[in-house]
């Protein structure tokens, strides 16, 4: 605030050693910095405008003494009180865009996170409720003639994952409000392998420790993260076998979900894809973690890490 003052006052004595009113007034980057970081901590520019306003009503008056005293102080006083008017004002100008140009920046973060929230729910939640519906569905093609038992199996389990995605759309439509936090990870990955098909494949589960020491959002995204995971392995891996565990501990919970399938094609990198992806970001937004290893041939392993959790 000092420095800026100071700025305005060399601006003033400026124009009064020149005798003419400074109109191209020099702006350094200050007014600019301030600008941005009165809008970083939330300052309205109502506060720099009193600033301004209080600053004037003294550096007038004190300008006017230093210069009653000179026989040309009806010229100087007017060169000095315009200038001193022009200075203040182009700087409230500067700091106003750069206030402006923040809250912009930050209107177009918060909505670039939005939408990357959004596509993410979309993908976890609606995605995979249709894939289901479509595997199952084309399982009861396969099933309907030679073992019809089956295929009526399909046809219902293809039933629920579409009342299930429809229940997904309804809250993600609904202003986007949040599911119901999960009252046990266990129940819901059991209940996603039955909507699956696993034929072939041995899929394993343990869960370890109690779930009451993680938080109702750490289960939420863990199932989200865990579930993607396994679908990735069970879609994509062509393993015959795949392990999933997770332990739950009082400061953290730890996941990992492995295959001994094909692993990660070399031209498609273990940091591309949406699901990779989306998987990363709801680890992120808890501050977790998810790693990705494979190599070819021997498998694929996905760590997840939540270090938030309900310790008592």
């Amino acid at each position: 605030m000092v420095e800026n003052a100071n700025e305005i006052l060399d601006d003033v004595f400026a124009a009064l050693e020149a005798g003419q009113i400074r109109a191209d007034t020099t702006i350094s980057s200050l007014a600019w910095d301030i600008g941005s970081d009165r809008a970083e901590a939330g300052v309205h520019p109502k506060e720099s405008l009193d600033a301004a306003s209080a600053f004037f009503k003294v550096a007038l008056p004190a300008l006017s003494t230093a210069l009653e005293n000179r026989p040309d102080y009806a010229r100087l006083f007017n060169i000095a009180a315009l200038t001193l008017e022009e200075a203040i004002s182009s700087r409230i100008r500067a700091a106003s865009a750069s206030y402006t140009s923040f809250l912009l920046n930050r209107v177009h973060t918060v909505q670039t996170e939005e939408r990357r929230r959004i596509a993410r729910d979309l993908h976890d939640r609606i995605g995979h409720g249709v894939s289901v519906a479509h595997q199952q569905l084309e399982l009861y093609q396969r099933n309907r003639v030679t073992k019809p038992l089956r295929a009526s199996g399909n046809v219902k389990l293809a039933e629920q994952a579409i009342q299930e995605t429809m229940r997904n759309l309804r809250q993600v439509t609904s202003e986007l409000h949040p599911h119901d936090s999960l009252t046990s990870l266990e129940k819901a990955l059991l209940g996603y392998l039955e909507t699956v098909d696993t034929h072939g494949v041995d899929v394993r589960l343990q869960i370890n420790g109690d779930e009451e020491w993680a938080l109702p959002d750490v289960r939420d995204e863990s199932f989200l993260i865990v579930r993607e995971a396994v679908r990735n392995a069970l879609a994509h891996a062509r393993a015959s076998l795949i392990l999933i565990r997770i332990d739950i501990a009082p400061h953290e919970l730890r996941g990992i979900v492995q295959d001994n399938g094909r692993g990660i094609p070399k031209e498609r990198p273990a940091s591309s894809g949406l699901g990779l992806q989306s998987m990363r970001e709801r680890a992120e937004l808890l501050g977790g973690s998810v790693v990705v290893s494979s190599e070819a041939g021997k498998g694929t392993s996905v760590e997840l890490c939540m270090p938030r959790s309900n310790a008592q």
